[in-house]
């Protein structure tokens, strides 16, 4: 009887949860970087030249700890093709957009409601000058903001990490895939 075989797909199943709680624990600690520098922005209200600053700040974490985590990953095992530095960089980035969705929504909706409601009356007193029917439509979607900025959020931080695992993995990637 042959061991290796029935071995086989629980080393599998191991390797595939490994794989996901890594992922979630990376993810946790990029979208940590999101939810600092916004929590920088609105509590302290820099001006624009620091906003630019930390959202640089912000980029250059974000970048450098995905690539890190892909290639920390990466490092144990003989072969590591780009598809697989996409996948790990994709869940990763997937996880990271899960968490600083939720964040988004309790950040406007419940922790700051008040900095919502600013930003709304800012926007309504450019609108009304403007545009006097965009009240309409801004009253119709003020109470709504937090599901929509944390729709917008999930939906952003998915596509660019999407963009960003598509480049990191082709600098991850290691071993010959012909040797075997």
């Amino acid at each position: 009887m042959n061991l290796n075989y029935f071995d086989k797909p629980i080393n599998q199943i191991i390797m595939q949860t490994n794989k996901w709680s890594v992922a979630a624990l990376d993810g946790l600690l990029l979208a940590l970087v999101t939810i600092t520098v916004t929590l920088i922005q609105t509590v302290l209200s820099p001006g624009t030249a620091i906003i630019w600053l930390l959202w640089l700040v912000k980029l250059i974490s974000s970048l450098g700890l995905l690539y890190y985590f892909i290639k920390d990953y990466a490092k144990d095992q003989d072969l590591f093709t780009y598809k697989d530095g996409f996948r790990f960089g994709f869940m990763i980035s997937l996880l990271s957009s899960l968490i600083c969705a939720c964040y988004m929504f309790l950040h406007y909706a419940v922790i700051f409601p008040d900095s919502m409601a600013a930003q709304l009356e800012q926007i309504s007193s450019a609108i009304q000058s403007s545009n006097p029917d965009g009240m309409a439509v801004l009253d119709k979607i003020g109470g709504k903001l937090p599901q929509i900025i944390s729709v917008f959020s999930l939906f952003y931080y998915t596509i660019f990490g999407i963009i960003v695992s598509s480049i990191i993995a082709n600098y991850t990637k290691k071993g010959d895939i012909f040797t075997e």
